[in-house]
Parts: structure tokens; sequence; C-alpha cells
């Protein structure tokens, strides 16, 4: 008869119930095989600790098996069969590239906040984190909290490319809202996007996009009137989603109807594509599953896949042909709500281009660097090693939309905290060590006029120089470029305000100024 350890050694990691069906195999009863599982010393066999499963079944696996690729394995199989709610968290996350901002982990996990016999998706994350296998981690360049996977089995997306999609994605979800506004599928000023005011929450259940409809199959008959259906929505750009990730929205979806009273609720989810079998598997659980080439053309599905490659690695496309830019631009902001989100990802890959078409010299963007005496990072918008002794030239990015300004505290953090930072971690660096710095914030709106004041009143230093150029110190500036596309994309997306739209409309029809001094 084989013993336990020769059993884990065949099957791995499992549940006492498959345990015993194992057992059974090699001629033993149920019985015998719980027994000899209970007398078992726990220096040969491990119990998983805090998780427990369907009929009192115990993970259990022995002491070197731990940890490593199969174990995690074993434990998603153990998942799906048994714990469906930590199997929806973990396929949810990996198809968001194994790694996501805390403030949106509700979603990703998919279960509801507040319902009896149901996990919520804190302690979804408790108990994920307690057996190691999820984890937070703040980006100090970010000012953001993360949820990702601590094993290193499983692979994830670097921070940048998250928040590269997050854009891109925010672009999408600006599109449908505007669309379900415009052709009353949602109601107009009900319709919730994730990230921007309360979370889009339906059935205690979070999504990316959520509004009450009227629309005539989910609206009923109630006693002061007509009840309304929902529409919920989630969009992830993340290349191909499989199967596993159609099913935990379908799992999704199919816990947010599960309550007797709950109105009918009408699910989007769209993608770049899907996989053969998971768009069969949405199809055939009544999924709207779309992708954004159905949705917005092919133009538009390739310039939210150009936006993603540019934010993603702006080191290495922050002075790429600036034609691109445009056009990546021109295409996005023919989606409704699309132009605010894009200004500011844009900005700086924008800015990086005409300082390096102005200025000269080799251009780095979107830089991450670290102090080691401390542990603290900061981030680089955009470093210019320029020519002819200069310097080098450390550029603050803040795009405003039409009407804002950088405020107070905006500069106090960049010129208190940011810029010594930076100038400490640069003295050890081999390539900035023993140089003079200037660093400078640009901004394509105003400075506020204490923040303007506060600036000017602060003292300087010799160890490097600090200066800002607003928005009408950057118009000169921009006319110094060389590249025509470059003084579009800044003149038609970064210089604009209703008033000084119209005004540029009246000079050029007029006369009065050449289109590209505008």
């Amino acid at each position: 008869m084989p013993s336990l350890e020769d059993v884990f050694r065949r099957i791995g990691p499992a549940l006492t119930t498959e345990l015993i069906a194992e057992m059974a195999k090699d001629g033993l009863s149920a019985a015998a095989a719980r027994q000899r599982i209970a007398r078992a010393d726990d220096f040969t066999i491990k119990r998983l600790a805090g998780l427990r499963f369907p009929h009192n079944a115990r993970f259990l696996y022995l002491d070197d098996q731990f940890g490593d690729k199969k174990y995690w394995k074993a434990l998603e199989r153990v998942f799906r069969n048994h714990g469906k709610s930590y199997w929806g968290a973990i396929s949810g996350l990996k198809a968001r590239g194994g790694i996501f901002p805390r403030r949106f982990f509700e979603g990703v996990c998919g279960t509801p906040a507040a319902r009896s016999r149901q996990l919520s998706p804190q302690r979804v994350f408790d108990r994920l984190s307690a057996i190691n296998l999820l984890e937070e981690i703040y980006d100090d360049a970010t000012n953001e909290t993360y949820v990702k996977f601590r094993p290193l089995e499983y692979s994830g997306d670097t921070i940048t490319r998250i928040r590269a999609r997050l854009v891109a994605e925010n672009v999408v979800l600006h599109g449908m809202k505007e669309w379900f506004r415009r052709t009353g599928f949602g109601s107009f000023d009900k319709v919730r996007v994730r990230g921007e005011g309360d979370a889009p929450m339906v059935s205690s259940i979070t999504w990316d996009l959520s509004a009450p409809s009227y629309a005539r199959p989910l609206v009923s008959s109630a006693g002061n009137g007509l009840k309304p259906g929902f529409i919920v929505c989630d969009v992830n750009l993340r290349d191909v989603l499989s199967e596993d990730a159609v099913a935990a929205f379908v799992r999704k979806h199919d816990l947010a109807s599960a309550p007797a009273n709950v109105a009918p609720i009408m699910p989007f989810l769209v993608a770049d594509g899907f996989a053969g079998k998971a768009f069969g598997l949405a199809r055939s659980r009544g999924i709207l599953a779309t992708t954004t080439s159905h949705l917005f053309g092919e133009e538009v599905a390739k310039a939210l896949r150009d936006l993603i490659a540019l934010l993603t690695d702006t080191g290495a496309t922050a002075s790429v042909n600036p034609d691109h830019i445009e056009r990546v631009l021109k295409s996005l902001t023919r989606i409704e709500g699309a132009a605010n989100n894009l200004r500011g990802a844009l900005f700086e890959i924008i800015v990086g281009s005409l300082a390096k078409d102005v200025e000269g010299g080799y251009l780095r963007s979107g830089e991450k660097w670290k102090d080691y005496e401390t542990g603290r990072t900061a981030e680089t918008d955009v470093l210019l090693d320029r020519p002819h002794d200069k310097g080098p030239l450390v550029i603050e990015c803040k795009a405003k939309i039409p009407g804002g300004r950088v405020n107070l505290e905006e500069v106090q953090k960049w010129r208190e905290d940011r810029v010594p930072l930076l100038h400490k971690i640069f003295r050890t660096d081999g390539r900035l060590s023993g140089r003079h710095v200037t660093f400078e914030l640009w901004t394509n709106g105003p400075i506020g006029a204490d923040a303007l004041a506060w600036l000017e009143a602060y003292p300087a230093t010799k160890d490097y120089s600090v200066g800002w150029k607003d928005g009408d110190a950057l118009k000169p500036y921009v006319e110094q470029a060389s590249s025509a596309a470059i003084r579009r994309a800044m003149s038609e997306h970064y210089f604009h305000h209703p008033l000084a739209k119209i005004a540029a409309q009246v000079a050029r029809e007029t006369g009065a100024v050449r289109p590209s001094q505008v």
C-alpha cells in the first residue's frame, strides 16, 4: 500500500476529498483513508491555514511542495471547482495583467460588497493575501497602491503598461458613455464611469461603467411608476481575452442578477479581441461581447493600440515621428469625452518631442529613479541631455483642461519635494553627477497667482537652476519648433479653450494672422 507521501508525489497538492478518492484506487476504503490523513504528522503533511472548502475539506501538500508552480496550479484548480469567489478574483487579475490599482480591485474581483453568504472583495483579498498569493504594493513615483500576485510564478505587466492601458480604456468608456446617453439607452445624467465620482455599482457589484436604463426590455412597472433596469460594462484592452476571463465576467453577471428583487441587467464586455471559445462562451450566456474595431472602426482601434504602445515606453517613443502622435490624437479625440484624458496622457510625449526639436540633445522620458538611502522613488516626465554644455533639462509636465490652472499645492510638491529628491539622486548617477541641472515646470494653462508668487519668492540655489513655462510662455517656444506636426498638436489640443478657439477662428477668417501663429 503506497504511503501518503507517495500519493502526494504522484498527484501533487490536493484537497482531502481528492486525496481520499486517489487512495481508494489503491484499495483503501474512504473511512480508512480519512483515518490515515487524520493521523498524519504535521511535519510530513501540511494543511493550508485559513481556507476551508465544502464538506470541511482542507488543502494538503508536502512541505517541499509549497510555493512551486505545481502548488499554485493545484490551488487554482481547487478554487475553480470549490472556491469560485477566489477563482474569480484570480482570473480577473490575470486578465488585467497580474497587477491593478487597489481602488479598482472590487471590479476585478467581481463579488458583491455586501451580501450574506458571499465573500466580499475585501474578504477575498484578505484571505488570498494570508496565503501569500496576493499582496499590496505602493508605487511612490505614481502615488498609487496596486494589488498584484506575490509568487514569482505569476508574471505581471509593468506599472507603466497598466497605466497606459487604463488611459486607453478610459477613452473607450467615455465613448460608451456618450453612446448610451445619446441613444437614450442609459439615463443621460446617471451614467457612472470607473474612477470618476461614485463607483459604478449595480447589485452591490462594481463595474467599469453602469447606468439605469428605461429601455423597454429592461423596464418594469412599479407601484409608483416605472422601475428601470440596468446596463453594465467592463472594458479590458489587454490583448485577446481568454475563455477564463470571459467566464469570470459571466460569473460576475450571474452574481449580480441572482437576487430575486434585482431588475434586469444587460451586460457589455469590450475588448481588443476574443479567443474563439471565449467569444462563443459570451454569446451562449447572453453577454454582449464586442471589440473596439466593431464599436469605433479599425482606425480608432489601431489608434488605441498605438496609444498604449506610446505610453508604455515613453523613453523610447517620446521622439518618434510627431506626425504619428498627431494621427493618434486626431483619431481618438473623435470620441466624445476622450480629449481631456488624452491631453494629460500625451502631454509628456509631445513636450519631449518639442524640447528635443528646439533644444537638440538626447531625450529620455518616463524614467524612474530611486534614492537608495531612503528607498524613495521619483519619475522624470522629460529629461533632455542638451548639447553645447547647456546641462541637462528636467521638465515636470502639467497638462490642464480648458479653464484649469496649476495650483499652489502642485508647485509646492514639485519645488519642495520632487526637485530636491531628484537632485540628490542625480548626484550619485554616473551620467549626471557633477553637472548643473535645470528643473522646469511646463504647463499648457496658467499658473495660479498664489502659486506663481510662491515660486518667485522661493530662495534660489547655486546647486541647480529652477524655472517654469506657462501656456503664454510656451506659445512662442512652440513657434521655434521645426516640426509642423508638433506646432499643430500643441495649438489644436493644448492651447485652445472656448474663447481662444473662437478668437483664433475669427483671426484666421479675417486674415489677421497666419494659422501657424495661432
